[in-house]
Protein backbone atom coordinates (compact mmCIF):
# COMPACT_ATOMS: atom_id res chain seq x y z
CA UNK A 1 0.00 0.00 0.00
CA UNK A 2 1.20 3.60 -0.77
CA UNK A 3 0.81 6.44 1.20
CA UNK A 4 1.24 8.33 -2.40
CA UNK A 5 -2.06 6.63 -3.39
CA UNK A 6 -3.69 7.18 -0.29
CA UNK A 7 -3.33 10.94 -0.19
CA UNK A 8 -4.37 11.19 -4.01
CA UNK A 9 -6.83 9.12 -3.32
CA UNK A 10 -6.24 5.45 -2.96
CA UNK A 11 -6.69 2.75 -0.06
CA UNK A 12 -4.88 0.09 -1.61
CA UNK A 13 -2.12 -1.77 -2.78
CA UNK A 14 1.20 -0.12 -4.62
CA UNK A 15 0.88 -0.94 -8.79
CA UNK A 16 -2.95 -2.08 -8.17
CA UNK A 17 -6.72 -0.60 -7.90
CA UNK A 18 -8.33 2.16 -8.60
CA UNK A 19 -8.89 5.66 -6.86
CA UNK A 20 -11.24 8.01 -7.31
CA UNK A 21 -11.89 11.92 -6.20
CA UNK A 22 -15.09 12.62 -4.77
CA UNK A 23 -16.07 16.76 -5.06
CA UNK A 24 -12.96 18.65 -4.90
CA UNK A 25 -10.65 17.35 -2.10
CA UNK A 26 -12.62 14.55 -0.55
CA UNK A 27 -11.00 11.75 -1.44
CA UNK A 28 -12.04 8.24 -1.07
CA UNK A 29 -10.83 4.24 -3.21
CA UNK A 30 -10.71 0.80 -3.62
CA UNK A 31 -8.50 -1.71 -4.07
CA UNK A 32 -8.97 -5.33 -6.81
CA UNK A 33 -12.91 -5.51 -6.43
CA UNK A 34 -12.90 -3.25 -3.26
CA UNK A 35 -11.76 -5.68 -0.59
CA UNK A 36 -9.44 -3.99 1.39
CA UNK A 37 -11.17 -0.93 1.72
CA UNK A 38 -10.99 -1.82 5.47
CA UNK A 39 -7.57 -1.76 6.42
CA UNK A 40 -4.79 0.21 6.54
CA UNK A 41 -1.71 -1.82 5.98
CA UNK A 42 -0.52 -4.97 8.22
CA UNK A 43 -4.11 -5.42 9.11
CA UNK A 44 -5.09 -2.06 10.90
CA UNK A 45 -8.69 -1.00 10.66
CA UNK A 46 -9.36 1.98 8.19
CA UNK A 47 -10.37 5.20 11.00
CA UNK A 48 -13.71 5.81 10.70
CA UNK A 49 -14.55 9.59 10.87
CA UNK A 50 -16.12 9.05 14.68
CA UNK A 51 -11.97 8.05 15.17
CA UNK A 52 -11.45 12.20 15.27
CA UNK A 53 -7.91 11.50 17.32
CA UNK A 54 -5.53 9.09 17.30
CA UNK A 55 -6.23 8.14 21.04
CA UNK A 56 -9.63 7.72 20.21
CA UNK A 57 -8.73 5.12 17.58
CA UNK A 58 -6.27 3.29 19.78
CA UNK A 59 -9.37 2.97 22.42
CA UNK A 60 -11.83 1.55 19.76
CA UNK A 61 -9.56 -0.57 17.83
CA UNK A 62 -7.12 -2.47 20.30
CA UNK A 63 -8.46 -5.36 21.65
CA UNK A 64 -8.18 -6.44 25.68
CA UNK A 65 -7.94 -8.95 28.09
CA UNK A 66 -7.99 -10.19 31.18
CA UNK A 67 -6.73 -13.76 30.66
CA UNK A 68 -2.83 -13.90 31.76
CA UNK A 69 -3.07 -16.69 29.22
CA UNK A 70 -3.55 -14.84 26.42
CA UNK A 71 -0.72 -12.90 24.55
CA UNK A 72 -3.56 -10.78 22.91
CA UNK A 73 -0.92 -9.96 20.18
CA UNK A 74 -3.57 -7.22 18.94
CA UNK A 75 -2.80 -5.35 22.38
CA UNK A 76 0.06 -3.74 20.19
CA UNK A 77 -1.91 -2.15 18.22
CA UNK A 78 -0.86 1.16 19.03
CA UNK A 79 2.72 0.45 18.30
CA UNK A 80 1.76 -0.32 14.89
CA UNK A 81 -0.24 2.48 13.92
CA UNK A 82 2.01 5.37 15.02
CA UNK A 83 5.02 3.42 13.57
CA UNK A 84 2.72 3.84 10.23
CA UNK A 85 2.57 7.32 10.56
CA UNK A 86 6.04 8.01 11.58
CA UNK A 87 6.92 5.90 8.10
CA UNK A 88 4.38 8.02 5.83
CA UNK A 89 5.65 11.45 7.16
CA UNK A 90 8.63 11.02 9.22
CA UNK A 91 9.93 14.20 10.73
CA UNK A 92 6.31 15.69 10.43
CA UNK A 93 4.79 13.48 12.86
CA UNK A 94 4.82 14.55 16.12
CA UNK A 95 3.48 13.75 19.45
CA UNK A 96 1.97 17.37 18.94
CA UNK A 97 0.22 16.73 15.97
CA UNK A 98 -1.02 13.38 16.88
CA UNK A 99 1.80 12.06 14.48
CA UNK A 100 -0.45 12.96 11.55
CA UNK A 101 -2.95 10.97 12.19
CA UNK A 102 -5.73 13.85 11.06
CA UNK A 103 -4.07 13.89 7.77
CA UNK A 104 -5.22 9.99 6.95
CA UNK A 105 -8.46 9.98 5.11
CA UNK A 106 -11.28 8.76 6.78
CA UNK A 107 -14.22 6.75 6.13
CA UNK A 108 -18.15 7.27 6.89
CA UNK A 109 -18.63 5.11 10.12
CA UNK A 110 -21.07 2.16 8.75
CA UNK A 111 -20.50 2.86 4.70
CA UNK A 112 -18.53 0.53 2.60
CA UNK A 113 -16.04 2.02 0.21
CA UNK A 114 -15.79 -0.94 -1.65
CA UNK A 115 -15.86 -1.44 -5.98
CA UNK A 116 -19.46 -1.57 -6.22
CA UNK A 117 -19.93 1.75 -3.72
CA UNK A 118 -17.29 3.58 -5.54
CA UNK A 119 -18.71 2.82 -9.09
CA UNK A 120 -22.68 3.47 -7.46
CA UNK A 121 -21.11 6.52 -6.59
CA UNK A 122 -19.43 7.78 -9.91
CA UNK A 123 -22.60 6.27 -11.81
CA UNK A 124 -24.88 8.61 -9.59
CA UNK A 125 -22.40 11.48 -10.41
CA UNK A 126 -20.75 12.30 -6.72
CA UNK A 127 -17.34 11.24 -7.99
CA UNK A 128 -15.58 13.73 -10.29
CA UNK A 129 -11.82 11.92 -11.12
CA UNK A 130 -10.88 8.86 -11.08
CA UNK A 131 -7.10 7.17 -11.34
CA UNK A 132 -7.08 3.26 -12.74
CA UNK A 133 -3.81 1.91 -11.98
CA UNK A 134 -3.00 -1.41 -13.73
CA UNK A 135 -6.82 -2.52 -14.37
CA UNK A 136 -9.36 -2.31 -16.42
CA UNK A 137 -12.63 -1.99 -14.91
CA UNK A 138 -14.74 -1.17 -17.60
CA UNK A 139 -14.86 -5.19 -18.29
CA UNK A 140 -13.72 -5.99 -15.03
CA UNK A 141 -16.45 -4.73 -12.82
CA UNK A 142 -19.44 -6.49 -12.30
CA UNK A 143 -22.67 -5.18 -14.22
CA UNK A 144 -20.15 -3.77 -16.73
CA UNK A 145 -22.44 -1.25 -18.84
CA UNK A 146 -23.28 0.18 -15.33
CA UNK A 147 -19.49 0.71 -14.90
CA UNK A 148 -19.21 2.38 -18.46
CA UNK A 149 -21.75 5.11 -17.95
CA UNK A 150 -20.82 5.76 -14.62
CA UNK A 151 -17.43 6.16 -16.34
CA UNK A 152 -19.49 8.80 -18.38
CA UNK A 153 -20.03 11.04 -15.73
CA UNK A 154 -17.04 11.93 -14.82
CA UNK A 155 -15.01 15.20 -15.35
CA UNK A 156 -11.54 13.18 -16.08
CA UNK A 157 -10.26 10.16 -16.10
CA UNK A 158 -6.37 8.69 -15.21
CA UNK A 159 -5.83 5.47 -17.04
CA UNK A 160 -2.60 3.81 -16.14
CA UNK A 161 -1.72 0.85 -17.86
CA UNK A 162 0.10 -0.88 -20.70
CA UNK A 163 -1.85 -0.69 -23.63
CA UNK A 164 -5.02 0.92 -24.43
CA UNK A 165 -7.98 -0.63 -22.94
CA UNK A 166 -12.13 -0.90 -22.81
CA UNK A 167 -11.53 1.56 -19.55
CA UNK A 168 -9.06 4.35 -20.81
CA UNK A 169 -11.44 4.01 -24.47
CA UNK A 170 -14.73 3.98 -23.04
CA UNK A 171 -16.02 7.13 -24.78
CA UNK A 172 -15.66 5.76 -28.13
CA UNK A 173 -16.96 2.15 -27.14
CA UNK A 174 -20.12 0.43 -27.91
CA UNK A 175 -23.28 2.26 -27.87
CA UNK A 176 -21.17 5.53 -27.27
CA UNK A 177 -21.64 8.78 -28.59
CA UNK A 178 -18.49 10.75 -28.51
CA UNK A 179 -19.80 13.93 -28.79
CA UNK A 180 -21.44 13.51 -25.69
CA UNK A 181 -19.24 12.17 -23.49
CA UNK A 182 -17.55 15.38 -21.66
CA UNK A 183 -15.14 13.22 -19.44
CA UNK A 184 -11.23 14.07 -19.93
CA UNK A 185 -9.11 11.35 -20.34
CA UNK A 186 -5.53 10.98 -19.82
CA UNK A 187 -3.44 8.08 -20.73
CA UNK A 188 -0.52 7.45 -19.02
CA UNK A 189 1.65 4.21 -20.30
CA UNK A 190 3.69 2.17 -17.86
CA UNK A 191 5.89 -0.83 -18.08
CA UNK A 192 4.94 -4.53 -17.53
CA UNK A 193 6.38 -6.64 -13.83
CA UNK A 194 9.22 -7.98 -15.66
CA UNK A 195 10.63 -4.21 -16.52
CA UNK A 196 10.74 -2.91 -13.21
CA UNK A 197 12.35 -4.32 -9.69
CA UNK A 198 10.65 -5.06 -6.64
CA UNK A 199 8.77 -7.42 -4.46
CA UNK A 200 5.83 -10.14 -5.00
CA UNK A 201 3.64 -11.62 -2.25
CA UNK A 202 1.88 -14.41 -2.84
CA UNK A 203 -0.68 -15.67 -0.44
CA UNK A 204 1.65 -18.05 0.89
CA UNK A 205 2.75 -14.83 2.78
CA UNK A 206 6.33 -15.40 0.83
CA UNK A 207 7.85 -11.80 -0.08
CA UNK A 208 9.74 -12.82 -3.45
CA UNK A 209 11.97 -10.01 -4.62
CA UNK A 210 11.95 -9.68 -8.57
CA UNK A 211 14.51 -8.45 -10.33
CA UNK A 212 14.05 -5.92 -13.90
CA UNK A 213 14.56 -8.44 -17.01
CA UNK A 214 14.05 -5.26 -19.78
CA UNK A 215 13.41 -1.42 -20.24
CA UNK A 216 10.19 -0.26 -20.94
CA UNK A 217 9.12 0.90 -24.20
CA UNK A 218 9.12 4.39 -25.08
CA UNK A 219 8.23 6.35 -22.61
CA UNK A 220 6.51 4.07 -20.23
CA UNK A 221 7.27 4.02 -16.72
CA UNK A 222 7.42 1.91 -13.21
CA UNK A 223 3.88 2.93 -12.00
CA UNK A 224 5.94 3.98 -8.89
CA UNK A 225 7.66 6.63 -10.91
CA UNK A 226 4.17 8.12 -12.05
CA UNK A 227 2.73 8.40 -8.52
CA UNK A 228 6.19 10.24 -7.69
CA UNK A 229 6.42 12.51 -10.40
CA UNK A 230 2.33 13.29 -9.74
CA UNK A 231 3.31 13.50 -6.63
CA UNK A 232 6.27 15.95 -6.77
CA UNK A 233 4.03 17.81 -8.87
CA UNK A 234 1.12 18.41 -6.63
CA UNK A 235 3.67 19.27 -3.80
CA UNK A 236 5.28 21.99 -5.85
CA UNK A 237 1.95 23.37 -6.94
CA UNK A 238 1.08 23.71 -2.49
CA UNK A 239 4.38 25.30 -2.65
CA UNK A 240 3.77 28.05 -4.75
CA UNK A 241 0.05 28.49 -4.51
CA UNK A 242 -0.62 27.33 -1.74
CA UNK A 243 -3.90 25.06 -1.33
CA UNK A 244 -6.34 24.04 1.03
CA UNK A 245 -4.81 20.98 3.94
CA UNK A 246 -2.01 21.55 2.83
CA UNK A 247 -0.07 19.59 6.05
CA UNK A 248 -0.51 15.89 4.69
CA UNK A 249 1.46 17.05 1.44
CA UNK A 250 3.93 18.94 2.52
CA UNK A 251 4.59 16.56 5.24
CA UNK A 252 4.68 13.55 3.35
CA UNK A 253 8.77 11.51 3.98
CA UNK A 254 10.53 13.70 1.15
CA UNK A 255 12.19 10.25 0.24
CA UNK A 256 9.28 8.34 -0.98
CA UNK A 257 9.32 10.73 -4.07
CA UNK A 258 12.50 12.18 -4.47
CA UNK A 259 13.07 13.28 -7.63
CA UNK A 260 10.20 12.38 -9.04
CA UNK A 261 11.68 8.32 -8.46
CA UNK A 262 9.89 5.82 -6.67
CA UNK A 263 13.14 3.65 -5.47
CA UNK A 264 12.06 -0.15 -4.02
CA UNK A 265 14.52 -0.91 -2.13
CA UNK A 266 14.14 2.65 -0.26
CA UNK A 267 10.45 2.01 0.27
CA UNK A 268 10.88 -1.67 1.06
CA UNK A 269 13.66 -0.68 4.12
CA UNK A 270 11.37 1.83 5.08
CA UNK A 271 8.13 -0.99 5.44
CA UNK A 272 10.76 -2.53 7.56
CA UNK A 273 11.15 0.46 9.59
CA UNK A 274 13.89 2.43 11.53
CA UNK A 275 14.49 3.73 14.47
CA UNK A 276 13.27 7.23 14.47
CA UNK A 277 15.42 8.38 17.89
CA UNK A 278 18.27 6.10 19.74
CA UNK A 279 16.04 4.13 21.87
CA UNK A 280 16.92 1.37 24.69
CA UNK A 281 15.35 -1.99 25.03
CA UNK A 282 16.70 -4.50 27.30
CA UNK A 283 20.55 -3.89 27.80
CA UNK A 284 20.85 -2.87 24.16
CA UNK A 285 20.20 0.80 22.86
CA UNK A 286 19.67 1.20 18.92
CA UNK A 287 20.55 4.04 17.16
CA UNK A 288 18.43 6.69 15.02
CA UNK A 289 18.31 5.39 11.59
CA UNK A 290 18.81 1.83 12.56
CA UNK A 291 16.39 -0.48 10.75
CA UNK A 292 14.49 -2.18 13.49
CA UNK A 293 15.47 -5.97 13.78
CA UNK A 294 12.01 -7.19 14.35
CA UNK A 295 8.27 -6.01 15.17
CA UNK A 296 8.44 -6.76 19.04
CA UNK A 297 10.16 -3.57 18.98
CA UNK A 298 8.49 -1.19 17.61
CA UNK A 299 7.01 1.50 19.83
CA UNK A 300 3.97 3.59 20.57
CA UNK A 301 5.75 6.83 21.00
CA UNK A 302 6.96 8.08 17.52
CA UNK A 303 10.43 6.47 18.16
CA UNK A 304 10.46 3.94 15.21
CA UNK A 305 8.65 3.61 11.82
CA UNK A 306 7.23 0.83 10.23
CA UNK A 307 5.32 0.95 6.13
CA UNK A 308 3.75 -2.23 7.61
CA UNK A 309 4.57 -4.14 11.04
CA UNK A 310 3.85 -7.35 9.48
CA UNK A 311 7.48 -7.01 7.09
CA UNK A 312 9.52 -5.96 9.73
CA UNK A 313 12.76 -7.85 9.54
CA UNK A 314 12.07 -8.03 5.77
CA UNK A 315 15.09 -5.84 5.34
CA UNK A 316 17.20 -4.83 7.66
CA UNK A 317 21.54 -5.75 6.44
CA UNK A 318 20.34 -7.23 3.94
CA UNK A 319 17.15 -7.74 1.61
CA UNK A 320 15.47 -11.13 3.07
CA UNK A 321 13.27 -11.33 0.51
CA UNK A 322 15.57 -12.00 -2.51
CA UNK A 323 17.13 -15.32 -0.95
CA UNK A 324 17.12 -18.33 -3.09
CA UNK A 325 18.36 -21.08 -0.54
CA UNK A 326 16.78 -24.31 -0.99
CA UNK A 327 17.28 -26.06 2.08
CA UNK A 328 13.70 -27.72 3.41
CA UNK A 329 14.79 -29.36 6.87
CA UNK A 330 11.03 -30.53 7.98
CA UNK A 331 10.81 -31.89 5.00
CA UNK A 332 7.34 -30.08 4.27
CA UNK A 333 7.84 -27.80 1.76
CA UNK A 334 8.53 -24.72 4.05
CA UNK A 335 11.98 -24.04 2.66
CA UNK A 336 13.00 -21.26 5.14
CA UNK A 337 16.31 -19.68 3.34
CA UNK A 338 13.48 -19.21 0.02
CA UNK A 339 12.60 -15.84 0.25
CA UNK A 340 10.86 -14.36 3.69
CA UNK A 341 7.96 -15.02 4.71
CA UNK A 342 5.64 -12.02 6.81
CA UNK A 343 5.58 -12.13 10.03
CA UNK A 344 9.69 -13.16 10.85
CA UNK A 345 9.49 -15.11 8.75
CA UNK A 346 7.31 -17.54 9.87
CA UNK A 347 5.75 -20.37 7.42
CA UNK A 348 3.10 -21.89 9.35
CA UNK A 349 0.71 -18.98 11.39
CA UNK A 350 -0.72 -20.55 15.00
CA UNK A 351 2.04 -23.35 14.38
CA UNK A 352 1.94 -23.50 18.24
CA UNK A 353 -1.43 -24.68 17.79
CA UNK A 354 0.10 -28.40 15.99
CA UNK A 355 1.76 -29.27 19.49
CA UNK A 356 0.49 -30.51 22.82
CA UNK A 357 0.10 -29.17 25.98
CA UNK A 358 4.17 -30.16 26.89
CA UNK A 359 5.22 -29.26 23.06
CA UNK A 360 5.11 -32.19 21.12
CA UNK A 361 3.95 -32.71 17.53
CA UNK A 362 0.72 -33.82 17.43
CA UNK A 363 0.86 -35.88 14.41
CA UNK A 364 4.38 -36.98 13.97
CA UNK A 365 4.49 -36.86 10.34
CA UNK A 366 3.43 -32.99 10.36
CA UNK A 367 6.17 -31.76 12.68
CA UNK A 368 6.04 -28.79 12.11
CA UNK A 369 7.18 -27.64 15.13
CA UNK A 370 8.88 -29.82 18.78
CA UNK A 371 10.04 -28.44 22.13
CA UNK A 372 13.43 -29.67 23.01
CA UNK A 373 16.02 -29.18 25.26
CA UNK A 374 14.02 -25.58 26.89
CA UNK A 375 13.72 -24.31 22.93
CA UNK A 376 11.25 -24.34 20.10
CA UNK A 377 12.80 -26.59 17.15
CA UNK A 378 11.75 -26.22 13.34
CA UNK A 379 9.25 -23.37 12.04
CA UNK A 380 9.44 -20.36 14.11
CA UNK A 381 7.69 -20.41 16.49
CA UNK A 382 3.90 -18.45 17.04
CA UNK A 383 5.62 -16.72 20.15
CA UNK A 384 8.65 -17.24 22.08
CA UNK A 385 6.51 -18.65 24.95
CA UNK A 386 7.21 -22.48 26.29
CA UNK A 387 4.60 -24.91 26.05
CA UNK A 388 1.09 -24.25 28.12
CA UNK A 389 2.30 -27.53 30.43
CA UNK A 390 4.35 -24.03 31.86
CA UNK A 391 1.02 -22.53 33.21
CA UNK A 392 3.57 -19.04 34.60
CA UNK A 393 5.08 -18.44 31.15
CA UNK A 394 3.12 -20.33 28.35
CA UNK A 395 0.54 -18.83 26.47
CA UNK A 396 -2.49 -19.91 24.19
CA UNK A 397 -1.57 -20.50 20.52
CA UNK A 398 -4.18 -18.32 18.93
CA UNK A 399 -2.41 -15.33 19.68
CA UNK A 400 -3.86 -12.63 17.54
CA UNK A 401 -7.47 -13.60 18.94
CA UNK A 402 -8.11 -11.47 22.72
CA UNK A 403 -9.39 -15.20 24.03
CA UNK A 404 -6.56 -17.05 22.77
CA UNK A 405 -8.59 -19.18 21.53
CA UNK A 406 -9.16 -20.58 18.10
CA UNK A 407 -12.82 -20.58 16.47
CA UNK A 408 -14.89 -21.74 13.24
CA UNK A 409 -17.61 -19.05 13.47
CA UNK A 410 -17.07 -15.84 15.16
CA UNK A 411 -18.92 -12.37 15.72
CA UNK A 412 -18.10 -9.59 13.51
CA UNK A 413 -19.82 -10.63 10.14
CA UNK A 414 -22.59 -8.54 8.54
CA UNK A 415 -24.55 -11.38 8.59
CA UNK A 416 -23.98 -13.38 11.70
CA UNK A 417 -21.83 -15.32 13.36
CA UNK A 418 -23.07 -18.81 12.43
CA UNK A 419 -22.73 -20.22 8.19
CA UNK A 420 -26.36 -19.96 6.62
CA UNK A 421 -27.40 -21.13 3.22
CA UNK A 422 -28.72 -18.48 0.99
CA UNK A 423 -29.99 -18.59 -2.87
CA UNK A 424 -28.06 -15.88 -5.06
CA UNK A 425 -29.67 -12.56 -6.15
CA UNK A 426 -30.68 -13.98 -9.33
CA UNK A 427 -31.64 -17.83 -8.85
CA UNK A 428 -34.09 -20.23 -11.06
CA UNK A 429 -35.85 -21.28 -7.79
CA UNK A 430 -38.23 -19.06 -5.66
CA UNK A 431 -37.62 -20.82 -2.38
CA UNK A 432 -34.73 -21.43 -0.53
CA UNK A 433 -35.49 -25.21 1.51
CA UNK A 434 -32.24 -24.46 3.63
CA UNK A 435 -33.81 -21.13 5.10
CA UNK A 436 -36.60 -19.57 5.53
CA UNK A 437 -34.62 -16.31 4.08
CA UNK A 438 -34.24 -16.90 0.55
CA UNK A 439 -31.36 -14.35 -0.45
CA UNK A 440 -29.27 -13.14 2.05
CA UNK A 441 -30.79 -9.92 3.79
CA UNK A 442 -27.23 -8.08 3.88
CA UNK A 443 -26.40 -8.70 0.80
CA UNK A 444 -25.84 -4.97 -1.32
CA UNK A 445 -28.71 -4.36 -3.56
CA UNK A 446 -28.53 -1.29 -5.31
CA UNK A 447 -31.68 1.00 -6.27
CA UNK A 448 -30.34 2.52 -9.71
CA UNK A 449 -31.73 2.17 -13.49
CA UNK A 450 -28.96 0.54 -13.99
CA UNK A 451 -29.31 -1.96 -11.56
CA UNK A 452 -32.03 -4.26 -12.80
CA UNK A 453 -32.97 -7.82 -11.55
CA UNK A 454 -34.64 -11.25 -12.44
CA UNK A 455 -35.24 -14.10 -10.52
CA UNK A 456 -37.66 -17.17 -11.87
CA UNK A 457 -38.28 -15.13 -14.42
CA UNK A 458 -39.06 -16.60 -17.69
CA UNK A 459 -36.93 -13.90 -19.94
CA UNK A 460 -33.64 -15.65 -18.47
CA UNK A 461 -34.30 -19.44 -17.61
CA UNK A 462 -30.78 -20.31 -17.17
CA UNK A 463 -27.82 -20.18 -14.31
CA UNK A 464 -24.40 -18.30 -15.36
CA UNK A 465 -21.68 -18.69 -14.47
CA UNK A 466 -17.96 -16.70 -15.23
CA UNK A 467 -14.78 -18.56 -15.09
CA UNK A 468 -11.20 -18.64 -16.15
CA UNK A 469 -9.23 -19.92 -18.88
CA UNK A 470 -5.88 -20.80 -19.06
CA UNK A 471 -4.46 -19.28 -21.70
CA UNK A 472 -6.10 -15.26 -20.94
CA UNK A 473 -5.32 -13.40 -17.82
CA UNK A 474 -7.94 -11.40 -15.95
CA UNK A 475 -9.88 -9.05 -18.63
CA UNK A 476 -6.94 -10.16 -21.08
CA UNK A 477 -5.33 -6.74 -21.16
CA UNK A 478 -2.02 -8.05 -21.54
CA UNK A 479 -2.92 -11.83 -23.01
CA UNK A 480 -5.28 -10.30 -25.60
CA UNK A 481 -2.26 -8.73 -27.35
CA UNK A 482 -0.04 -12.08 -27.49
CA UNK A 483 -1.37 -13.45 -31.14
CA UNK A 484 -0.32 -17.28 -30.04
CA UNK A 485 -2.10 -16.69 -26.70
CA UNK A 486 -5.30 -15.49 -29.19
CA UNK A 487 -4.71 -18.16 -31.35
CA UNK A 488 -5.58 -20.42 -28.65
CA UNK A 489 -8.57 -18.62 -27.25
CA UNK A 490 -9.46 -16.50 -30.22
CA UNK A 491 -12.76 -14.99 -28.93
CA UNK A 492 -15.92 -14.79 -26.19
CA UNK A 493 -17.56 -18.13 -26.17
CA UNK A 494 -20.53 -20.01 -23.89
CA UNK A 495 -20.30 -23.07 -23.08
CA UNK A 496 -23.63 -25.00 -22.42
CA UNK A 497 -24.45 -28.94 -22.53
CA UNK A 498 -25.32 -30.50 -25.20
CA UNK A 499 -29.36 -31.11 -23.77
CA UNK A 500 -29.22 -27.26 -23.95
CA UNK A 501 -28.17 -26.58 -27.66
CA UNK A 502 -30.71 -29.59 -28.58
CA UNK A 503 -33.40 -27.55 -27.16
CA UNK A 504 -32.02 -24.52 -28.35
CA UNK A 505 -31.61 -25.41 -31.59
CA UNK A 506 -28.05 -24.31 -31.25
CA UNK A 507 -24.62 -26.30 -32.72
CA UNK A 508 -21.21 -26.37 -32.06
CA UNK A 509 -19.30 -22.93 -33.37
CA UNK A 510 -22.32 -21.23 -34.49
CA UNK A 511 -22.72 -17.76 -32.75
CA UNK A 512 -24.96 -17.16 -29.84
CA UNK A 513 -26.45 -14.08 -28.44
CA UNK A 514 -26.49 -14.48 -24.46
CA UNK A 515 -28.62 -11.52 -22.64
CA UNK A 516 -29.30 -10.93 -19.21
CA UNK A 517 -31.44 -8.05 -17.37
CA UNK A 518 -28.65 -5.63 -17.39
CA UNK A 519 -27.28 -6.29 -21.08
CA UNK A 520 -26.06 -9.17 -23.71
CA UNK A 521 -23.27 -10.82 -25.25
CA UNK A 522 -22.40 -12.46 -28.76
CA UNK A 523 -20.59 -15.54 -27.96
CA UNK A 524 -19.27 -18.46 -29.75
CA UNK A 525 -21.30 -22.09 -28.62
CA UNK A 526 -19.42 -24.71 -27.23
CA UNK A 527 -21.32 -27.66 -26.79
CA UNK A 528 -19.47 -29.79 -24.30
CA UNK A 529 -20.12 -32.65 -21.94
CA UNK A 530 -18.56 -30.86 -19.04
CA UNK A 531 -21.73 -28.89 -18.27
CA UNK A 532 -24.55 -31.26 -17.68
CA UNK A 533 -28.43 -30.13 -16.28
CA UNK A 534 -29.35 -30.21 -12.45
CA UNK A 535 -32.63 -31.11 -10.71
CA UNK A 536 -33.11 -28.56 -8.76
CA UNK A 537 -36.63 -28.59 -6.05
CA UNK A 538 -38.03 -30.93 -9.02
CA UNK A 539 -37.66 -29.13 -12.20
CA UNK A 540 -34.83 -29.05 -14.87
CA UNK A 541 -32.22 -26.31 -14.64
CA UNK A 542 -29.74 -25.87 -17.28
CA UNK A 543 -26.28 -23.73 -16.68
CA UNK A 544 -24.05 -21.77 -19.19
CA UNK A 545 -20.40 -20.21 -18.65
CA UNK A 546 -18.26 -18.11 -20.04
CA UNK A 547 -14.69 -16.62 -19.57
CA UNK A 548 -14.42 -13.18 -18.66
CA UNK A 549 -11.51 -12.33 -20.35
CA UNK A 550 -12.45 -10.23 -23.57
CA UNK A 551 -13.75 -7.09 -24.34
CA UNK A 552 -14.24 -4.75 -27.72
CA UNK A 553 -10.48 -2.47 -27.89
CA UNK A 554 -8.80 -5.73 -29.31
CA UNK A 555 -8.94 -8.56 -31.47
CA UNK A 556 -11.54 -6.61 -33.68
CA UNK A 557 -13.94 -9.74 -33.42
CA UNK A 558 -13.00 -11.44 -29.94
CA UNK A 559 -16.66 -9.96 -27.79
CA UNK A 560 -17.10 -8.11 -25.15
CA UNK A 561 -16.66 -8.94 -21.14
CA UNK A 562 -18.82 -11.57 -19.43
CA UNK A 563 -19.56 -9.40 -16.98
CA UNK A 564 -21.92 -6.98 -18.79
CA UNK A 565 -24.51 -10.01 -17.30
CA UNK A 566 -23.42 -9.75 -14.21
CA UNK A 567 -25.43 -8.16 -11.01
CA UNK A 568 -24.37 -5.52 -8.97
CA UNK A 569 -24.69 -7.41 -5.83
CA UNK A 570 -21.97 -9.53 -3.59
CA UNK A 571 -21.16 -11.06 -0.27
CA UNK A 572 -21.79 -8.19 2.49
CA UNK A 573 -18.78 -8.61 4.07
CA UNK A 574 -16.03 -8.15 1.89
CA UNK A 575 -18.19 -6.94 -1.23
CA UNK A 576 -16.87 -9.28 -3.43
CA UNK A 577 -19.33 -9.49 -6.86
CA UNK A 578 -21.49 -12.28 -7.11
CA UNK A 579 -20.26 -13.19 -10.84
CA UNK A 580 -20.63 -16.89 -10.23
CA UNK A 581 -24.49 -17.43 -10.50
CA UNK A 582 -26.76 -15.29 -12.15
CA UNK A 583 -29.53 -15.61 -14.59
CA UNK A 584 -29.30 -15.32 -18.17
CA UNK A 585 -31.27 -16.34 -21.72
CA UNK A 586 -29.62 -18.24 -24.47
CA UNK A 587 -30.50 -17.77 -28.47
CA UNK A 588 -28.99 -18.65 -31.40
CA UNK A 589 -27.89 -15.63 -33.14
CA UNK A 590 -30.57 -13.67 -35.13
CA UNK A 591 -32.79 -16.57 -33.30
CA UNK A 592 -35.06 -16.67 -30.27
Amino acid sequence: MSIIQLLLGNIGQAGGGVNALRGESNVQGSTDQGLLFHILPGYLPTPAASMDTLTVYKEKTTPKTKDPMSANWWGNRPKYITSLLKAFFGEAATKDNDFGYSWLPKIDDGKPYSWLDIFDEMYNGKIKGFFSWGQNPACSGANSNKTRAALAKLDWLVNVNLFDNETGSFWKGPGVDPKKCKTEVFFLPCVASVEKEGSLSNSGRWMQWRYKAADGPGQCLPDGDIMAKLFEKVRALYAKDGGAFPEPIKGLRPELTKGGHFDPHAVAKLINGYFEADVTIGDKTYKKGTPVPAFAMLQADGSTSSGNWLYTQSYTDKNLSARRGKKDPTGLGLYPEWSWCWPVNRRILYNRASVDTYGRPLDDKKNILEWKDGKWVGDIPDGPWPPMSDTKAGKLPFIMRADGLGAIFGPGLADGPFPEHYEPLECPVEKNIMSGQRINPTAPVFKGEADAFASCDPRFPFVGTTYRVTEHWQTGLMTRWQPWLLECEPQMFVEMSEELAKLKGIKNGEMCVVSSARGKVDCVAIVTKRFKPFIIQGQLVHQVGFPWHYGWVHPKHGGDSANLLTPSTGDPNTRIPESKAFMVNVAKKGGK
